[in-house]
């Protein structure tokens, strides 16, 4: 926008030359006892006036952009919010947004997330709604963060709804992450834990990040299922929860969609305090939201430095992957407790990575988590 507005500036100043040059300057008389042409100052001053007036007065009445609201173009702005500001501040433009666009399906799903992380499910809801309303054509993924919201919003007669959500969206896929851990909270819930059991292991065999994992295996040990310490997790690896080089390697062959390479090193005054075997987990998230990471992997302290890949391979939650959003805060995080919790101690690093960038990416692991 800065180098069409300089260019319109430069266009006025062209306009203004041609037309000032012929008046201002002085003209030969045309006989010999002419007198010399005055130079006609008044019509140059108000022309000088003038043309930049009605030329900014035309583009304003003709162009279609929000002059008042240069966020809401697309690609800018609105569109990606949560590139800076508070939650508070990503909401309201969001609102904004949709006022003046109500029928943009994509900005009342992302006002229905950012609702939904915000603890305002019952909004949450109706914007998901509205979103489902104005696409028309059948989107599953959508239809699941409508039942996410209905089941968050703990409305007795929202269970109903959400159960027909998630029971279809099984149907088409039984392995479906969101339909299987929600279709378990339901179970839950309503005095089920049989088929709670059923789908959280299910999930479980999936071979979720160990965020998720630790997750799972809490609540299915709340209901009296053991999980042994490898299951799901040890057999088969998923890409990038190898070690070392050779981790990155296969990380590497796996990756699809948005990657990023990240090198990540200790820095020598908290080398001290390593100790063998210790699980570090690296991890991307949206940055200035809450919830699970978008991608996560786990190596070990023995490994440092080393390099790790993160890329869409590695999503958490179906439907959210790194190519879903502009922003990301890498962080790197020696978990002195082995869990995915940060804790007091735990040695950390981080930086952000945005889209379109260079993959490479150097983390520093150089904080102590106070």
């Amino acid at each position: 926008m800065t180098t069409f507005l300089l260019l319109c500036a430069v266009m006025i100043v062209a306009a203004l030359a041609m037309m000032l040059v012929p008046l201002l300057r002085n003209l030969p008389a045309e006989g010999k006892h002419a007198k010399v042409a005055p130079r006609a100052v008044p019509a140059a001053v108000a022309l000088m006036v003038v043309l930049p007036l009605a030329a900014s007065a035309f583009y304003g009445a003709t162009s279609n952009f929000p002059w008042d609201n240069p966020g809401a173009v697309t690609g800018q702005g609105a569109g990606h919010a949560q590139e800076g500001g508070s939650m508070a501040e990503v909401m309201a433009q969001l609102e904004e947004r949709l006022a003046r666009n109500p029928g943009d399906a994509e900005g009342w799903r992302m006002l229905g997330r950012t609702y939904l992380v915000s603890g305002r499910a019952e909004d949450a809801v109706k914007a998901y709604e509205k979103a489902i309303q104005l696409t028309g054509s059948p989107d599953d993924s959508l239809q699941l963060d409508l039942a996410e919201a209905l089941v968050l919003t703990d409305r007795p007669e929202a269970k109903e709804q959400a159960q027909g959500i998630i029971d279809a969206a099984l149907a088409a896929d039984v392995n479906s992450q969101k339909a299987l851990w929600y279709s378990g909270v339901l179970a839950v819930r309503g005095n089920d834990p049989e088929t709670a059991k059923k789908n959280w292991s299910k999930l479980l065999e999936q071979n979720p990040p160990p965020e998720i994992r630790e997750i799972l295996v809490q609540q299915l040990a709340e209901l009296g299922v053991s999980v042994p310490a490898a299951a799901g997790a040890a057999a088969a690896p998923p890409p990038g929860m190898g070690g070392g080089m050779a981790g990155m390697g296969a990380a590497a062959a796996g990756a699809t969609g948005r990657t990023i390479r990240i090198a990540v090193s200790v820095d020598p005054a908290v080398a001290a305090r390593l100790k063998p075997g210790t699980p570090v987990f690296v991890s991307a998230r949206e940055v200035g939201i809450p919830g699970p990471p978008l991608a996560a992997i786990r190596i070990s302290s023995d490994e440092l430095p080393t390099t790790v890949v993160l890329s869409d391979a590695n999503s958490m939650v179906e439907g959210r992957n790194l190519s879903s959003v502009n922003e990301v805060q890498v962080v790197a995080r020696v978990a002195f407790g082995g869990t995915a919790v940060t804790a007091s101690g735990d040695l950390v690093g981080e930086a952000r990575h945005a889209k379109g960038a260079a993959p490479d990416l150097g983390i520093v692991i150089s904080k102590v988590s106070p």
